[in-house]
């Protein structure tokens, strides 16, 4: 009997996978709002489902992979309900996590509270979390990765699955503290357990010591899907919040890369995974918890640049098709293995919380592919200015010791005898939604910080140049920390007392608040010419540098304020630097 039904379920997607085999597998062919409907399903259907909680607890992992999930979709389609879900779950439990404070298991729930904080900024939300994560820190033994033969195996992190419960929740700490303890526990303690469960030739963790020579089988090594899918999904959220610039990077990215391309290796038919990776033959059907997580690795990676998407994005969306067959009409996800440590039988009726939790952070790492890939278009041209000669600037005015001059069409800008920083202002008045480009040259690459601001008006909607509003001179506070709100990103980082930062840094003012790290800048010794585009799509701000996405945020409207909306544009820099500009225009959204 049980043979006949593995057959079934080899031709069953073997047929499936026929009839798929031409579609297209681009952006272009995912309807948004059927995949927003389709989570919004999953999400809704799992959210009913309680029964598991006497025998879980309702902040064990189980629970806290499905409400990372439910945040992610908050976080990727604004649906407050699922806020208002998560928020209310952590004042029914006093914002606690379970007892056993050292088991990596019992941290998850921290990702989620440490998010509904950014929001809330209720003290009470995050100060038992705050307690736990200090006691791991304050431990003096040298950590124990061994599982077999140790006591305390549950209080290391000894098992493959632990690096997505317990690191990011440590690097979330870090990044809404900004205490680097934190995140040198999460990386040091990373490495120490990749050192000791990844295979370094098949480049796959074992799930813990147990499984070193456990063959499958087929006499190969044994490699769980899920749990292969907890450390690349951990290996992403750590991603997000490890600085570019910090030294131990590398090592994330070269690890995320080499794992990525032997999970694409493995990709069956139709594009899923099976719970032993190695041998798929051995469990013939779908595993949709590791299948989520890859699909997601797959998109987060092709998002955020590490991925090729020429490559990786048909992978990715192959994949998502195999899940999205996986799901019934009533918004359950069939095929989850059931909690375990190895690839066991299960059947299409086996649903977990956590399974829908890995569906719904793939779901919504799609939906932000796809609104990357639509962009905002050009519409209506607004403004032009050549920036060729002096009177195409005659009434824009120079704030600190800054000068112009123009030489073969062009408008460069330093400061005599690098006197101080200065800011040259158009006077246009811009929507809250436009698309700005303009294009740059270094003209000197030892050092410089050039920088735009956006949406600037005084702190009462004055306009910039109204005389109640304090003078402006240049100097930085003047236009961070005082009466004039405004975005501002900088796209060249060279300073001399931070040689060649290159970063670039999207701000909120007033008030100088970082609200995000981007992508590498210009190049520090670039001496090329640099196609520029700002878009601000009311509250979604993006800035490509020669078509290369530098910067991508939302501005939630409540950590810093409401969205700001019209206002001027300047050009900033500081006085040892001196670019040229030209060809500045600003449209309208489609």
């Amino acid at each position: 009997m049980k043979k006949a039904f593995y057959i079934f379920l080899i031709l069953n997607f073997f047929l499936f996978n026929v009839s798929k085999a031409n579609e297209p597998y681009g952006l272009s062919s995912i309807n948004k709002a059927e995949l927003k409907k389709q989570l919004f399903l999953v999400a809704d259907w799992q959210s009913k489902q309680t029964a598991h909680q006497k025998k879980y607890g309702a902040l064990n992992w189980h629970y806290a992979t499905f409400y990372i999930g439910l945040m992610e979709l908050y976080k990727s389609t604004g649906e407050q309900k699922y806020f208002e879900q998560l928020y209310e779950l952590g004042k029914k439990h006093n914002w606690t996590t379970e007892n056993r404070v050292f088991d990596a298991d019992y941290l998850a729930i921290g990702q989620v509270y440490l998010d509904l904080f950014k929001e809330k900024q209720e003290p009470e939300m995050i100060q038992r979390l705050q307690w736990v994560i200090d006691a791991h820190l304050e431990r003096m033994p040298k950590p124990d990765v061994r599982f077999v033969d140790n006591q305390y195996r549950r209080e290391w992190w000894t098992w493959c699955d632990a690096l997505f419960m317990a690191p990011p929740t440590f690097a979330k700490m870090y990044a809404l503290t900004g205490q680097e303890k934190y995140l040198d526990y999460a990386m040091d303690n990373w490495i120490i357990t990749t050192n000791y469960l990844l295979d370094k030739d098949d480049k796959l963790f074992f799930r813990d010591d147990r499984y070193f020579k456990h063959q499958t089988p087929n006499n190969k090594n044994l490699y769980w899907s899920r749990g292969n899918g907890w450390v690349l999904a951990g290996l992403a959220n750590m991603m997000d919040i490890i600085p570019k610039t910090h030294p131990k990077r590398p090592f994330f990215e070269e690890q995320f890369k080499a794992m990525v391309a032997k999970i694409a290796e493995v990709q069956q038919v139709d594009g899923l995974w099976r719970p032993s990776l190695l041998d798929p033959k051995t469990l013939p059907q779908p595993e949709a918890s590791g299948s989520s997580f890859f699909c997601y690795a797959f998109l987060w990676g092709v998002n955020n640049g590490l991925l090729d998407s020429a490559e990786y994005l048909p992978k990715a969306l192959k994949a998502w098709n195999g899940l999205k067959a996986l799901v019934n009409e009533e918004g359950r996800l069939g095929y989850v293995q059931p909690p375990g440590k190895e690839p066991l039988p299960y059947t299409e009726d086996a649903w977990e919380e956590y399974g829908s939790g890995a569906f719904l952070i793939a779901g919504s790492e799609l939906l932000k592919a796809i609104e990357k890939n639509e962009g905002p278009k050009k519409g209506k041209l607004l403004y032009e200015n050549p920036l060729s000669d002096a009177a195409n600037i005659k009434n824009w005015p120079m704030e600190g010791p800054g000068k112009t001059e123009f030489m073969d069409n062009w408008m460069h800008m330093y400061s005599p005898e690098e006197e101080g920083h200065h800011v040259l202002w158009c006077t246009e008045d811009f929507p809250g939604s436009f698309i700005a480009e303009w294009e740059v040259q270094n003209m000197e690459t030892d050092a410089g910080l050039v920088i735009m601001f956006f949406s600037a008006k005084g702190a009462k909607g004055e306009d910039i140049f109204d005389k109640s509003l304090k003078k402006r001179d240049g100097i930085f506070k003047g236009y961070t920390k005082s009466d004039i709100n405004n975005y501002h990103i900088s796209y060249y980082a060279n300073g001399r007392d931070n040689r060649e930062r290159v970063v670039a840094h999207l701000r909120k003012n007033a008030g100088f608040n970082l609200v995000q790290n981007g992508e590498d800048g210009i190049p520090a010794h670039s001496e090329v010419i640099h196609k520029i585009v700002l878009i601000k799509n009311n509250n979604k701000i993006s800035m490509t540098i020669d078509g290369r996405e530098v910067v991508n945020w939302t501005d939630d409207g409540k950590e810093y304020g409401a969205v700001l909306q019209e206002g001027k544009m300047g050009f900033r820099q500081m006085q040892w630097t001196h670019f040229r500009y030209r060809n500045f225009k600003v449209y309208t959204l489609e």
